[in-house]
């Protein structure tokens, strides 16, 4: 009788032990990092920062996206099989958070219809998201700051959106982020939000510590928030050794990053430096006023030729780089950093 009474709650501890791993990432499905060895056709944008016209204007510049008629803020894809890669920071700032959001959601969708894909990478301002800095600055900042981030609060709550809950891990925007890869890496560079680390590390040890850091929602530790780290690192470029460690631990022949305006020159403009950086945050959100919009287009041959273009909403395209696909051995990449599949797991190591 006392084992038949008892069985119930077996049965529902067993059931919470089989539910409750299912609501973390599945790291097999959405990996920490994306490898793409050849993609004839790629485009990358930089910090978009909830400014929804120069979005916009920066997908038309590059060629993989316009707007769709009628009264709502949404797109259509027009970039075929190409590969659109968005470098992170989508809200803050602008008035259209979750307008950008939901634009790049529905973009992944109809790009896989297509043949494409849509590469949306997690930045610093995601991270400033979840682990509640946004509404703690938009409560304490003076104004006109404190407004930046109120901004993003009010792009859900006039959509009739409960904030917190949008935003939680089971929540529909709480829960894209969480799934948002790290990095990726085609035709052999880098796409990444704030750059490299310091000290240098490999792709595989820099997938583990991210990996590490989400499962433990470490979204206010050393990992996300690190000065250093790839989130945040800014003049990290004008350290060459430095570069060219990361370049050979990770095994690529350049970096595209965003984060930083006008990095290695000048604001609102797209900028290369030794024919391995390109810097791609132009500043569009009006709270800059750096630019209209703008993106990076790479055009690749079956034969190995890789061109760089960046295109503006309202300056003639300049060409920047043309060069040859290289894909480096990766000094210390673990077999399992390719696949997709997870990549070794650490002890989450708090400071």
């Amino acid at each position: 009788m006392m084992l038949r009474r008892r069985l119930p709650v077996f049965v529902l501890w067993l059931l919470l032990c089989l539910v409750l791993p299912g609501q973390a990432r599945d790291w097999a499905k959405d990996p920490p990092f994306i490898d793409i060895r050849f993609a004839p056709l790629v485009a990358a944008i930089g910090d978009i920062h909830g400014a929804w016209p120069e979005f916009v204007a920066s997908l038309k510049a590059v060629g993989m996206a316009r707007p769709r008629p009628g009264p709502e803020r949404a797109l259509q894809w027009t970039g075929g099989t190409g590969l659109l890669i968005l470098t992170g920071d989508y809200g803050d700032r602008g008035e259209y958070t979750r307008e950008v959001y939901d634009a790049i959601i529905d973009l992944e969708a109809q790009a896989a219809q297509a043949g494409g894909r849509v590469i949306a990478l997690l930045g610093n301002h995601e991270a400033l998201l979840l682990n509640g800095t946004v509404e703690k600055w938009a409560k304490t900042l003076k104004p006109p700051k404190k407004q930046h981030y109120q901004n993003t609060i009010d792009s859900f709550t006039r959509a009739g959106l409960d904030f917190h809950e949008v935003i939680s891990p089971k929540g529909r925007y709480g829960s894209w982020i969480r799934r948002r890869p790290l990095f990726a890496i085609v035709n052999g560079w880098l796409f990444i939000h704030g750059g490299v680390r310091d000290p240098a590390t490999t792709r595989s040890e820099l997938a583990a510590d991210f990996r590490d850091a989400l499962d433990a929602e470490a979204w206010s530790g050393p990992f996300f928030m690190g000065e250093k780290d790839v989130l945040w690192f800014r003049e990290w470029w004008n350290d060459d050794l430095l570069v060219q460690r990361n370049l050979k631990l990770l095994g690529v022949s350049g970096i595209v990053f965003g984060h930083t305006i006008g990095a290695m020159g000048q604001e609102g403009r797209i900028n290369l430096k030794n024919g391995k950086l390109i810097g791609i945050d132009v500043g569009m959100c009006p709270v800059f006023g750096k630019s209209a919009g703008a993106g990076l287009v790479i055009t690749a041959t079956p034969k190995g030729r890789m061109t760089f273009e960046a295109r503006y909403a309202d300056h003639p395209p300049v060409e920047l780089l043309t060069t040859t696909i290289a894909v480096p051995a990766a000094t210390g990449l673990a077999p399992t950093g390719t696949t997709g599949s997870p990549v070794p797991r650490r002890p989450w190591r708090r400071p």
